[in-house]
């Protein structure tokens, strides 16, 4: 809780006789005090997450616009405002009436939506660029045109109204989706908070998700980045095993081991977390350029002032977007109701020892085939159907009351991956090495690092590769 949702005032007392506390009393007395040193605990609490994740004054707009689309707007509402101001709401069509039993819109539906929005966002140019002829002279305007000009009151500028014209937009609301994701999320959400701490990344940052793919355990983009973080196959590669066997973008918990490092990285180069933030959108080297054309790390004024042209709508909303939903998160039974979780599956962890098909794993451990994929959502096509094995050395999730079979794995790995710590350490191969003498260097197995990095022969290291090497002591 913020110290501003804390209603800190009470009624002044009036003057009463001194007496000896009763023993009920002093009861009372000792719950007021654990209450006050609760309340106490909840402010250094807010106050620490404040100067971790700070509230410049400049998004504010921004923070309440993204909260009324995670939690107020249906996906059946379209907002249209203006975007780069987003407290100058024109208009909000509403086509919920339109959804059938299932909640959806059928096709001839969507494409009317569209030509609706469309026609709103040409109605509000069109009343812009008379208020731009005009000068803002009311003087024959009707009610609707002089609410508009009434929003840009306060702006300056004697070309306000034909660049705001330029930047009409349309934002459906997310409501529906921000719920269901809340529900997948829930059962992940402890165990994601303590990998980002253990990395030493505010726990917060857990709902960063909910901004990238509204958790979505199967979300994939048109530019082909994947899973809840939504990792592009070049970055995920330099934290996680992605190729053609197994994809652990798509695992939520190896993707958020992952994240931590990947946003703990940018915070040591950037320097301040909400630069990090904004840097998983835009890259660290936009944000650095940001900073330097700025002159300010403040994330409220790179916001504001900075016009790189691939700093967009999106970078420049990312870390409200973020600040909006870890309040909709705080408060979501205010805004949702009591949400029921969608339970996490129930795991430990065993590396394999040698590669194996994975009805082979399945019969190893005592479990259906179908129960293994499912808890291992980071397995591609061809692992799944077993016209290929589940690559060796690889850290396979069982349930709790599997047995270990013939599979094995290191203590070692396991006191690193209880820590939030990857089970592996990177190798940048030299001139000369082969995968044996990398083996012999790291007293692990040519086997084990082939399955770790996917590489099936030899003859395909290359100088400069960085290779993962598993962990052995």
């Amino acid at each position: 809780m913020r110290l501003a949702e804390l209603d800190l005032t009470a009624p002044a007392p009036g003057r009463a006789k001194l007496r000896t506390p009763t023993r009920g009393l002093a009861l009372r007395l000792g719950l007021v005090a654990i209450a006050a040193w609760l309340v106490a605990m909840a402010i250094a609490q807010a106050a620490a997450a404040s100067s971790e994740l700070p509230r410049p004054a400049a998004l504010a707009p921004n923070v309440a616009f993204w909260r009324d689309i995670f939690a107020k707007y249906s996906e059946h509402q379209v907002v249209i405002h203006d975007d780069w101001y987003l407290d100058k709401v024109y208009t909000v069509l509403d086509f919920r009436d339109w959804a059938g039993p299932d909640g959806r819109l059928n096709g001839a539906q969507e494409r009317q939506r569209e030509i609706d929005v469309k026609a709103a966002q040409e109605r509000y140019r069109r009343i812009l660029r008379r208020l731009q002829r005009s000068g803002g002279n009311a003087a024959g305007l009707g009610a609707e045109e002089r609410r508009v000009r009434d929003l840009f009151r306060n702006v300056p500028g004697s070309q306000k109204y034909q660049q705001a014209a330029e930047r009409v937009r349309g934002q459906r609301g997310l409501r529906e989706r921000f719920r269901a994701g809340l529900a997948r999320q829930k059962g992940y959400r402890a165990e994601m908070e303590r990998i980002l701490r253990a990395h030493g990344v505010p726990p917060e940052l857990a709902v960063m998700p909910m901004i990238e793919s509204t958790f979505d355990l199967d979300a994939y983009s048109k530019v082909g980045a994947a899973g809840v973080w939504q990792f592009m196959p070049r970055t995920g590669r330099e934290y996680m095993r992605v190729d053609a066997l197994i994809d652990e973008r798509r695992d939520p918990l190896r993707s958020t081991h992952a994240a931590a490092q990947h946003l703990r990285r940018d915070r040591k180069t950037l320097g301040e977390w909400p630069l990090a933030v904004t840097a998983y959108n835009h890259g660290c080297g936009g944000i650095s350029r940001a900073v330097r054309s700025v002159g300010s790390k403040d994330i409220g004024r790179i916001a504001r002032e900075y016009r790189g042209t691939a700093f967009g709508f999106a970078s420049r909303n990312f870390y409200a977007e973020l600040l909006a939903a870890i309040d909709v998160v705080a408060r979501e039974n205010e805004y949702f109701g009591p949400i029921a979780p969608v339970p996490a599956p129930r795991s430990r962890e065993v590396r394999l020892s040698r590669p194996m098909r994975v009805h082979q794993a399945a019969q190893h451990v005592g479990v259906p085939s179908n129960q293994l994929v499912a808890l291992n959502p980071a397995f591609l096509p061809r692992v799944i159907d077993g016209s290929a094995s589940i690559p060796g050395g690889y850290s396979l999730r069982v349930p709790l009351s599997a047995r270990d079979g013939h599979l094995a794995t290191t203590q070692a790995a396991a006191r690193r991956e209880e820590k939030g710590l990857p089970a592996y350490r990177f190798h940048e191969v030299k001139p000369g090495q082969t995968l044996a003498a990398i083996a012999r260097k790291y007293g692990t197995s040519v086997t084990a690092i082939q399955g770790l990095n996917g590489v099936r022969k030899p003859q395909h290291l290359r100088v400069g590769t960085r290779l993962k090497i598993p962990v052995s002591g």
